[in-house]
């Protein structure tokens, strides 16, 4: 008997093992139309059938089935298909994303996915799916037999306008300002920090740069000067070689410094002096490069009063159309997020480079397009506020300040492209 219980106990033990390692990322669930057999009936995915055996039916599918890449919309369908005859049928689909827990395959999915035709994020998708009129269009369309294809052709066909409505509902997007971007091209994948510059690169061309134009002119003006360059000519020149740090430059500066100094000749200090203010002026430049004092580039980002849609369509064009100049594009960035520069962290470089290609991505290579599409699908996303925004979900993060008189990015972090394979 006790060996039996043991037995029982190690048998429920297994069963509660297997469900619990069934990973269930996503719940999809529907009913089967009358007139469907479900024969041969699966709920088929980017990388898998799942068999449906009853007309009410709830399945799990898992990252690895499904195979969404981390952007803002989805890269595959799923479908309630018909195996049976000699040609496979589809019966209804569905968009999925990566925020998508769980999804109802019928008459709503598959319009929802003919309303949005590809522009749809997750939350667009969800605004047409859950609207009104898209309810009452299910409603009809449920009424058809599933299996009278010229039907419901006929259907779809006759409410089109309608449908393709649903995607704007009552949001009027406003329209981009004019821009020339033939010329202009961001790597969506990576590459972002190449749009700075470099805080090093910075220092250290400021430093040769006011080193060599000021060392012309006070040899032009002092012959004294001249001559202790002169004397001191591999030291100087030693100066202007490239150093594994901005510190080390500086040390060996205060070195030679010391050395004019130590010699109290008038001309030395001089030069002494050239080369003290030279550090001192590529310091300046670093901090006012980093500093956002007086610096607003962008005239729409200065409005305090704007919804987090708007400013996201806002500042994603503007970083795109000034992301070769860098100047203008560091302006784009809080304080607080230049203090990370240079960009050593490839998932926030990568995070940053398709932000800044948003407006491409959602508007399919049309920026004006991706614009607008930006305001739809962000639609009353935030509270509105003129200080601070902070989004988050499972895709991504970004948040944005209002700091010394314009709106600038402040963090930003997005999912792997293929966050699937991370198991």
């Amino acid at each position: 008997m006790k060996q039996g219980l043991i037995f029982l106990g190690l048998a429920l033990g297994g069963l509660a093992l297997n469900v619990n390692a069934q990973q269930c990322d996503l719940t999809i669930t529907g009913t089967v139309p009358e007139g469907i057999s479900l024969d041969k009936l699966v709920v088929s995915t980017y990388n898998k059938e799942l068999p449906v055996t009853s007309r009410d039916y709830s399945l799990c599918a898992s990252k690895q089935d499904l195979e969404v890449v981390g952007r803002h919309s989805p890269n595959n369908t799923i479908y309630l298909m018909d195996k049976s005859g000699a040609i496979p049928r589809g019966i209804y689909t569905a968009e999925v994303f990566v925020q998508s827990k769980a999804i109802t395959l019928g008459p709503a999915s598959s319009l929802t996915k003919q309303a949005c035709n590809l522009r749809c994020g997750y939350y667009a998708n969800q605004r047409v799916l859950h609207s009104d009129k898209l309810q009452q269009l299910a409603s009809q369309y449920q009424q058809l037999a599933a299996s009278d294809r010229k039907a419901i052709g006929s259907f779809v066909s006759q409410h089109k306008a309608e449908i393709a409505q649903l995607y704007y509902g009552d949001i009027k997007p406003k329209p981009m300002a004019p821009v020339d971007t033939s010329d202009l091209w961001v790597d969506p994948y990576s590459g972002a920090g190449l749009y700075f510059d470099s805080p090093n690169t910075i220092l250290n061309s400021t430093f040769s740069d006011t080193v060599g134009t000021e060392a012309r002119e006070a040899r032009k003006q002092d012959k004294a000067v001249a001559e202790v360059m002169k004397q001191h000519m591999a030291s100087l020149q030693g100066l202007m070689k490239g150093f594994n740090s901005w510190q080390e430059r500086v040390e060996a500066v205060d070195r030679v410094s010391g050395e004019l100094k130590a010699s109290q000749d008038p001309a030395a200090i001089k030069v002494a002096q050239l080369l003290e203010d030279a550090i001192k002026t590529a310091e300046e430049t670093l901090n006012n490069y980093l500093s956002n004092d007086n610096k607003t580039p962008v005239a729409s980002l200065t409005q305090a009063d704007k919804t987090f849609d708007l400013l996201l369509a806002d500042w994603t064009v503007a970083a795109y159309t000034h992301s070769k100049d860098k100047q203008a594009f560091s302006a784009l960035f809080s304080e607080q997020f230049k203090q990370q520069l240079p960009i050593k962290d490839r998932e926030l470089d990568k995070a940053l480079s398709r932000l800044i290609d948003l407006p491409q991505h959602l508007g399919k290579m049309s920026l004006n397009d991706g614009y607008q599409h930006i305001q739809i699908e962000f639609n009353h996303a935030l509270q509105a506020s003129n200080k601070r925004y902070e989004f988050k979900d499972d895709l991504h993060s970004v948040s944005f300040v209002y700091e010394k008189g314009a709106w600038r990015l402040d963090s930003v972090s997005q999912l792997p492209i293929s966050h699937y394979n991370q198991g």
